[in-house]
């Protein structure tokens, strides 16, 4: 029978194993993250690695490929500011992504970022598409050597029988402005869908012979009918830094918002991707 000094002996020293457990077990529960339906770690009541159970059916599991960047410029857009031109595709042929977040900065000969602009972005399956950025500020003096693109928080979503919105531009053309110092561009956009949409996003690219940048500038068109046309105009009130041999014109609709697009193309099923 222990006597009372070693049984008060065994009292502390259980009572200090006690509070050293629970201090080791809340660091545990702090430190090690939540278990998640996109960890890449087979754990919660999944069936395999982040898919069944409580997540997403391990047969609809896709294997995404990350989004590509083809092209990034910038040039000067007049008043002290500069335009980036960011061209991306998306490899993924029935992923899209609903909404991405994006850095562009711009630097200077040293590295010095001169200039950071955030936004929010979208794009449609097996689409490369134009991200133009303008009216980007720099002090008098300062020049811009090179442009970085980052892409973060991408959410990507399965779409069913998708098809592409029909958006034709014809008659697209440029000019001299006659009165004046600049360039004009014009065109006409008809909707070829069978839907009809709130909003449209008109972006212009101009390049001189050797295809090198030389202007952009977006527009938006506002309730456009199925089957209806609408002609655009955009205005660089600048002399160019070169001639201009090329235009681009690019339509694009955001088809995961129900207030832009009809709701026979929403994605059906949101997938636990996420880039890295």
């Amino acid at each position: 029978m222990l006597d009372p000094r070693n049984k008060k002996r065994i009292i502390i020293i259980s009572i200090y194993v006690i509070i050293f457990s629970l201090i080791i077990f809340s660091l545990y529960k702090i430190i090690i993250p939540k278990p998640t339906c996109s960890d890449g770690k087979q754990n919660q009541n999944e069936k395999g690695i982040d898919c069944g159970g409580s997540c997403v059916p391990c047969n609809d599991i896709q294997i995404v490929n990350d989004l590509e960047i083809k092209e990034k410029e910038f040039v000067y857009g007049g008043n002290n500011t500069y335009d980036i031109l960011i061209k991306i595709n998306n490899p993924n042929n029935n992923v899209g992504s609903s909404a991405f977040l994006y850095e562009a900065v711009l630097k200077n000969e040293t590295g010095n970022v001169l200039i950071a602009k955030n936004g929010e972005n979208f794009i449609l399956p097996a689409e490369t598409k134009y991200i133009l950025i303008s009216g980007l500020s720099v002090k008098e003096g300062e020049v811009p050597k090179t442009v970085d693109f980052n892409i973060s928080n991408i959410k990507w979503e399965k779409f069913s029988e998708y098809q592409k919105p029909r958006l034709e531009i014809y008659n697209k053309r440029y000019s001299e402005i006659s009165d004046g110092t600049g360039v004009e561009a014009y065109g006409i956009l008809k909707n070829q869908s069978q839907f009809d949409f709130n909003s449209i996003k008109i972006d212009v690219v101009l390049r001189d012979e050797s295809n090198k940048l030389v202007a952009l500038n977006s527009t938006q068109i506002n309730t456009i009918r199925s089957g209806e046309e609408r002609d655009f105009k955009l205005t660089w009130p600048y002399k160019m830094s070169s001639e201009i041999k090329n235009m681009e014109v690019e339509a694009q609709v955001n088809v995961y918002d129900e207030q832009s697009f009809t709701k026979t193309y929403i994605p059906d099923q949101i997938l636990p991707f996420q880039q890295y």
